[in-house]
């Protein structure tokens, strides 16, 4: 009846449904782990979105920040906010709103080159201390189950949408959940950093608000209970990355960071910046995402959206 009740928790995200999770080993991890996401290309475009050179204007706001003008071709820009008012091109944009919320690969199985063809997982798992316990993935990440991932529904305001992106914990990992071992479930998108990229410098921003993590009003935060919450009150946590990967061993030779654990319940926009990208780096992997950590099934929802990843030249 406990599990129940956890998934019921779940449910209240916006999370539905349950899955089996796979436990293995992978790359190295830690909050190296291979973690990962991003959008508000169009939201933060406004240039191009209501810019009057992309409406075919001549001279209008968007001018060649709209990527259009005359032709109304600007309007590209306004969609995606890829020319915003003359800035730079978004190489990743996504609110998320054209995805099926009842699919369960919505998240997994969304193209979007140079970004992979789909959000991925990545699980690591340590004791309380910090010792490494086990780590597993990478998978397709998923919508509609107990871990990592989900789509949100209602949870936006107006330059939010119907739709945004939930990240938790890994609560499918049940046997170390139960242990009391810190669960960190990444989820992100990465590419190989190329020639071309060297000199530039990576912004991700992204829309984020508080979602149900640390409640002191889950049955798993309250103070004083010691079976469920060793050490009240619930001590979950949150973060967005950027950070860089050497392959094979996927060593972390970079990570920025915003800790996203004690947001407020209203919607804010926040960014992370990488760069410049120095020689020594081409070849290997460029991540951004989020991640969530949590033991003993607490609470460790937070919500994103409007997600704009840009490569900038100096």
């Amino acid at each position: 009846m406990r599990f129940l009740v956890r998934l019921l928790c779940v449910l209240a995200l916006g999370v539905l449904g349950c899955a089996e999770v796979v436990v293995g080993t992978g790359g190295d991890g830690g909050t190296a782990g291979t973690g990962g996401a991003g959008g508000v290309g169009g939201v933060g475009g406004t240039a191009g979105m209501g810019g009057t050179a992309g409406m075919g204007g001549t001279a209008g706001v968007g001018g060649m920040g709209g990527v259009g003008g005359t032709a109304g071709v600007g309007g590209v820009g306004g969609m995606g906010g890829v020319g915003g008012a003359g800035g730079p091109p978004g190489e990743y944009q996504q609110n998320f709103e054209l995805l099926d919320q009842a699919s369960p690969t919505a998240l997994g199985d969304n193209p979007s080159p140079p970004w992979g063809a789909g959000w991925l997982i990545f699980g690591f798992v340590t004791e309380p201390d910090g010792t490494f316990v086990e780590q597993y993935g990478t998978f397709p990440a998923p919508n509609g189950t107990d871990g990592f991932s989900g789509i949100a529904l209602g949870q936006g305001g107006p330059e939010q949408g119907e739709q945004q992106l939930v990240i938790f914990s890994d609560y499918g990992n049940t046997a170390q959940q139960m242990a009391g071992r810190r669960v960190e479930a990444s989820t992100y998108r990465e590419r190989t950093i190329a020639a071309t990229d060297v000199g530039t410098t990576i912004t991700f921003s992204f829309d984020a608000k508080r979602g149900n993590i640390n409640n002191p009003a889950d049955p798993t935060c309250i103070s004083g209970n010691a079976e469920e919450t060793p050490n009240p009150p619930c001590d979950s946590t949150a973060q967005a990355f950027v950070r860089t990967l050497l392959p094979p061993s996927f060593i972390q030779t970079n990570l920025k960071f915003v800790n996203t654990t004690a947001l407020p319940e209203t919607w804010a926009r926040y960014s992370i910046t990488l760069g410049p990208i120095v020689p020594d780096l081409e070849g290997q992997i460029l991540q951004f995402g989020f991640a969530a950590t949590a033991s003993n099934f607490e609470p460790s929802g937070v919500f994103y959206d409007n997600i704009l990843v840009v490569a900038a030249a100096p």
